[in-house]
């Protein structure tokens, strides 16, 4: 899907509201499944079974408790013409005034359009207004994650270092 339309002219990003849930968590499986599928074929089926085996269940558990405010977590969505878009889980760590972006992701249809680099904005004004002095996030270094990272970098991002996992099977 292309836009000619600057974002602001379509999108909204919005505190989560309930009746969100659903859309939140089929994003959150729709917009990791090339990440999962990448690491299918990174680790073979074996330990890709061992390791990630119901990777949308946890996604999708993992969604759900921070819409439930889990350990203090808030939450956005981004709305794109009226249907939601993208989501973004966040932190307040108060007793370091430090922010912490969690567990976010635009809807594949609409990925590519700025949409997440407005959420994470929207995310720093808020995490600022309650005080936070830098706010972090995490993401994975192979190419799927690659949107992500300038998504990351676009909403002024820095990165600090890259972490590598490493995998052997016994």
């Amino acid at each position: 899907m292309v836009r000619l339309r600057p974002v602001d002219d379509w999108v909204t990003v919005r505190e989560y509201r309930p009746e969100d849930i659903e859309a939140v968590l089929d994003i959150a499986v729709a917009a990791f499944q090339s990440v999962y599928t990448s690491r299918r074929e990174a680790l073979g089926d074996e330990l890709f079974a061992l390791f990630h085996s119901e990777w949308q269940a946890d996604k999708r558990r993992a969604v759900r408790e921070a819409c439930e405010g889990a350990q203090s977590a808030m939450m956005c969505v981004a709305e794109a013409d009226g249907r939601v878009a993208g989501f973004a889980s966040y932190y307040a760590r108060t007793e370091r005034r430090i922010g912490e972006i969690g567990n976010n992701a635009v809807h594949p249809d609409f990925q590519g359009q700025g949409i997440g680099t407005r959420m994470y904005c929207f995310v720093c004004d808020r995490l600022k207004a309650l005080g936070m002095e830098c706010v972090t996030v995490e993401t994975g270094g192979e190419e799927s994650m690659a949107p992500a990272r300038r998504a990351y970098a676009k909403a002024g991002f820095e990165a600090e270092f890259a972490m590598v996992r490493y995998y052997r099977k016994l």
